[in-house]
């Protein structure tokens, strides 16, 4: 599809430019054309003008000069009289110019693969005489030689340019439509993704259902293995298009932020309190590291969010015993949320595609895990940064050496938030186009996007994990 796009766009521009030299070309050639012919008639004309003032004038014809080496004349007046050199070429021309009588006229002749260009001048014609006339001739062949070799040379530019604008402009062509390419690539993915996503918990749930009903004798006590799956699945089928509504939204700039002060401190010691009991139960340490208030303007909802779905990656990819260190620093203008784990980390061949919707590097992994999430939580996060007008950012040094996400965000969001156009734009390329934040304890390392592996939902209760 795109290649025949590709191939339609060039031969669009293609057309376009032969119209457009074409037209050029045509113009050009015929202004200086028509500048050279009129200064060689200029001089035929000049050349009658001598003939008529020494000839005619005086009586005798034979007196005629043209006033110019490089023009002869021919009068034929009660006798033919010329001075033409080549006596073949003058009766040829002599022969071309009886029974013309319009006054006037600039013609071309042909001899002997010469061009020669004669103005014929009739005089009053007298009675039992033939025509009179006067004629100027003029060997104008090196003039238009050169014409006829600038119109090759038009000819010639306009065939090369016509090949090198068809291999130029598809190279262009592709290489434009390689972000609508990748994007239409991406959707289809997502499309095939969501509807897989989509077709499990409904497989899971009416399974489970079906038990049930082939079991209508038992009580529901009996049932409730059954039921419990099919609540659990419907719960994770709800969450599932909740992110997408919520992801749709965002791309089509329907989602808007409600500003207000947010003590950033107290919203991240709320979801510490939320995930504490979670990470006791999985054996991890959770840790809060903000020494004092931090004020910010956001959307706390939108914040909270940001923070369950960081947290709750960290804790379900932490094993027994491990770490999860959420801290929040100033810097100038700046507010700095960081959540590390020294859990199972990301190879760092797959930090590239951790934002992309979807994407997991090992979903065996995340069923040991016990983690059913919809892949979609990190490509939310970067939107909620990004619409805050901040950066996400993430380190790994690969499988086994735990993971730091990154958070930079203007104390004054609003004032920093790009429109909603520009911040999932890129996300569609496939491109990483997050932007470098300064390592903590690596200044030097790149800061890539979110962690593939972590590509998970909360796992608290719904009323708990931070959405509307």
């Amino acid at each position: 599809m795109f290649r025949g796009l590709s191939i339609r766009l060039t031969l669009l521009s293609v057309v376009l430019l032969v119209i457009l030299y074409s037209i050029t070309s045509f113009a050009v050639f015929a202004v200086l054309r028509s500048y050279v012919m009129h200064g060689v008639d200029a001089q035929l004309r000049k050349a009658y003008l001598n003939v008529v003032a020494s000839a005619l004038e005086t009586g005798i014809p034979s007196f005629g000069t043209t006033g110019s080496p490089q023009v002869s004349y021919i009068i034929s007046y009660g006798g033919v009289f010329d001075s033409i050199p080549d006596s073949e070429l003058a009766s040829q021309i002599e022969h071309r110019l009886q029974n013309i009588d319009t006054s006037g006229t600039y013609l071309d002749f042909t001899a002997s693969g010469e061009h020669y260009r004669i103005l014929f001048v009739p005089l009053v014609k007298q009675p039992h005489k033939g025509q009179p006339y006067v004629a100027t001739v003029m060997d104008d062949s090196q003039t238009v030689h050169i014409l006829q070799m600038m119109r090759v040379v038009i000819v010639t530019v306009g065939a090369f340019g016509v090949f090198g604008a068809a291999l130029v402009g598809f190279i262009l062509s592709d290489r434009m439509l390689q972000p609508i390419r990748r994007a239409w690539t991406r959707q289809l993915e997502f499309v095939a993704d969501a509807s897989h996503e989509l077709r499990t918990p409904l497989a899971v749930i009416q399974s489970n259902l079906g038990i049930v009903m082939e079991h209508t004798d038992e009580s529901v006590e009996a049932n409730l293995e059954w039921l419990n799956n099919a609540h659990s699945e419907a719960r994770r089928l709800s969450k599932l298009v909740q992110d997408l509504l919520t992801l749709a939204r965002s791309d089509s700039e329907r989602m808007p932020l409600h500003w207000q002060p947010i003590d950033l401190r107290e919203l991240v010691l709320r979801v510490q309190e939320l995930y504490e009991t979670i990470a006791e139960m999985k054996g991890v340490r959770l840790q809060v590291d903000v020494p004092q208030p931090v004020r910010i303007v956001g959307d706390r909802d939108r914040l909270h969010q940001l923070l369950v779905i960081l947290i709750d990656n960290a804790v379900k990819f932490s094993n027994e015993g491990g770490e999860v260190t959420i801290s929040v620093h100033q810097s100038r203008n700046h507010v700095i949320l960081s959540v590390k784990d020294n859990g199972l980390g990301i190879a760092k061949e797959n930090l590239n595609r951790v934002f992309d919707r979807f994407f997991t590097v090992d979903p065996s992994r995340s069923r040991e895990q016990s983690s059913k999430g919809t892949g979609l939580g990190l490509s939310i996060a970067r939107w909620v940064a990004e619409a805050h007008g901040g950066r996400i950012g993430i380190w790994s040094e690969g499988i086994g050496h735990g993971t730091t996400v990154r958070v930079d965000l203007p104390i004054n969001s609003k004032a920093f938030a790009q429109p909603a156009k520009n911040r999932l734009r890129d996300a569609s390329d496939g491109s990483v186009t997050v932007p470098a934040l300064d390592s903590p304890g690596t200044p030097d390392d790149p800061v890539t996007p979110d962690d593939p592996a972590r590509h998970h939902e909360p796992s608290v209760p719904d009323e708990t994990d931070g959405e509307p």
